[in-house]
């Protein structure tokens, strides 16, 4: 019986398949417990097969009769979609980071609901970001140029060329900071308005000291710090807008310097 495809073929399948798994399995939005396991490995299989027919034919000729350099080179796939999904869940993490600093500002540290999607807590505020996140993910085409991502890291890391040099590690350390920085921007709105109510408190305790501040300024902290997210939600989207892009930029430098690329 004559197969349709060659072992060398089916080798290079199996690499690919192993990246996209790997990407998908960290990845924001595709790694969540609420989709079924089936339909994440049926995506993993049909996004490789897209971008294994979009990319140019490999050569692995000898590759299928080593045991030991199949192995290494799985490994270097796995952990080149590790990393790749590791860089764009950062931009998740950085409205996470962002929602922590605005609740405990506002007094939600404390007050965290169950994620289902994440299966972790997650802030009050957080959940809201996190859905205005999500809306403008969809509406800037964001799967889509994962997708995009993923099949240009063939151009720049084809199989087995994955190549570990000090500027990785240069540039995930940027890209970490940039983006914590990012996040100290989206949170920094409501942080000075709370700021500046907490200075008019202490004021107020001051002059008039038989006023129960506590009982007070908690309930009107949470009326500054929604009434200031509601009238700085167009800029956050601005900065979402930053966040993408500068991850996505960071994606393709982490690519250009694993692959070797000047």
């Amino acid at each position: 019986m004559v197969l349709p495809f060659t072992i060398d073929q089916l080798t290079a399948f199996a690499f690919v398949l192993i990246r996209i798994s790997s990407f998908l399995m960290v990845a924001p939005f595709f790694a969540v417990r609420g989709v079924p396991q089936t339909f994440k490995i049926g995506l993993a299989f049909f996004i490789s097969l897209i971008v294994y027919v979009s990319t140019a034919s490999y050569s692995l000729t000898g590759i299928t009769q080593d045991l030991g350099q199949f192995v290494f080179f799985a490994l270097k796939e796995a952990i080149t979609g590790l990393l790749l999904g590791y860089i764009v869940s950062a931009i998740y993490l950085t409205v996470q980071a962002a929602s922590q600093i605005i609740d405990m500002q506002i007094g939600f540290s404390m007050v965290n609901v169950i994620d289902p999607q994440n299966g972790f807590q997650t802030p009050v505020i957080g959940s809201v970001l996190n859905f205005l996140f999500l809306l403008l993910f969809i509406g800037m085409d964001g799967p889509s140029l994962l997708v995009t991502g993923l099949l240009q890291s063939y151009t720049f890391i084809p199989i087995g060329h994955f190549s570990m040099s000090g500027s990785v590690l240069e540039i995930v350390v940027k890209s970490v900071s940039v983006l914590f920085l990012l996040s100290v921007k989206l949170a920094m709105p409501v942080v000075a308005a709370l700021f500046l109510t907490d200075v008019a408190f202490a004021i107020l305790s001051r002059v008039v000291p038989q006023m129960n501040i506590y009982m007070v300024g908690m309930p009107l902290k949470f009326l500054v710090g929604f009434v200031t997210l509601i009238l700085v939600i167009p800029a956050l989207m601005l900065l979402f807008q930053s966040v993408f892009h500068y991850g996505f930029e960071a994606m393709d430098s982490l690519l250009k310097v694993i692959g070797g690329a000047t």
